[in-house]
């Protein structure tokens, strides 16, 4: 939980940077690895308080639906981030650097925030 939590931290502080191409790569980095985290984490959660196990991200924010942790809308947001992360480590692109930091600054890392703020009872 405290690596969700520091993780989440370093992201809204570079969210919080002035932009530059600099501080736009680090937000996807950050974002990246947080994206990791809260997953991780939540798959923590699910077995500690539900015990459910889920075994990939898609599955795992699904799975928050159904225990009623996220709204659907939260879940097709968390669903569209799976694929937003995926696709940051698997290509570089200057426009989808651009188009993903938009998206990072503007939906994830308040979406991140909150899958944290719903999550963060479980034991680390």
């Amino acid at each position: 939980m405290s690596d969700f939590r520091d993780a989440l931290a370093t992201l809204e502080e570079a969210v919080s940077m002035e932009k530059n191409d600099i501080v736009r790569d680090s937000v996807i980095k950050r974002f990246e690895y947080t994206h990791e985290l809260s997953w991780k984490t939540a798959k923590l959660y699910l077995r500690e308080r539900y015990g459910k196990d889920v075994f990939s991200p898609k599955e795992c924010f699904r799975e928050l639906r159904r225990q009623g942790t996220l709204s659907d809308e939260e879940t097709e947001l968390s669903l569209t981030m799976c694929d937003d992360r995926n696709d940051s480590i698997h290509t570089y692109k200057e426009a989808l650097a651009e188009e993903l930091y938009a998206k990072i600054a503007s939906l994830y890392a308040g979406l991140l925030r909150k899958i944290f703020e719903r999550v963060e009872g479980i034991k680390s």
